[in-house]
């Protein structure tokens, strides 16, 4: 992807992180202990959470009925993560996950909505992640006009939490996400990313 439209969706992406994160701890300081702030009495996972990512993801397309996965397709991605803490051993949120490939005067994007699920077995930074939700399989051109299909999405995955501050962690992952969509001309079809990403997570609590 050209520089020229990389870098305005990352500081886009990065303004939305840091104003949210501003306005979730500002509320936070003024709400009671509940589902989105659980204080432990041991160092570690708590609070409110959010987290901005980068990485290279491999996209493969299957067309019904099935042929195959097509080769992936490395291209860069984004996404931005956001949540509570209900324990130590569990985080809840919300994720964007985007894949953006540029082709001429069209840019390709398979983006999903998802409800996430984090579970740490232990008390290291080590969790599997779980998520539903919708997806989204998009072309948009320079002149503005744009089409695709909207499905549905899951995703597994695992990753790690490494303590950088009492607040700041660094999160390197590895996500899995199948999307299923029915197009009135092509008919049923799958698309898969596998994501390599490393981001930056901040949380509210110590």
């Amino acid at each position: 992807m050209r520089p020229t439209r990389l870098v305005p969706l990352l500081v886009t992406v990065a303004v939305l992180t840091v104003t949210l994160w501003g306005a979730a701890t500002v509320g936070l300081a003024q709400t009671p202990e509940g589902l989105v702030e659980v204080r432990t009495r041991e160092p570690g996972r708590s609070g409110f959470w959010i987290a901005l990512g980068l990485g290279a993801g491999g996209e493969s397309y299957d067309l019904q009925p099935s042929t195959g996965y097509s080769s992936a397709l490395y291209r860069p991605t984004v996404s931005v993560r956001l949540g509570g803490t209900i324990s130590r051993h569990l985080r809840l949120g919300g994720e964007v996950l985007s894949w953006i490939n540029e082709v001429g005067p069209a840019v390709e994007s398979l983006s999903s909505a998802l409800f996430v699920a984090q579970i740490y077995p232990s008390k290291s930074g080590l969790y599997v992640k779980g998520g539903l939700g919708f997806g989204r399989n998009a072309v948009q051109f320079d002149d503005g006009y744009s089409e695709g299909d909207t499905g549905f999405a899951g995703l597994a995955g695992v990753g790690y939490e490494l303590r950088l501050g009492s607040r700041v962690f660094l999160n390197p992952a590895v996500d899995f996400v199948g999307h299923w969509y029915d197009n009135s001309l092509v008919g049923n079809y799958r698309e898969r990313l596998v994501n390599f990403g490393l981001g930056i997570l901040l949380q509210t609590g110590r």
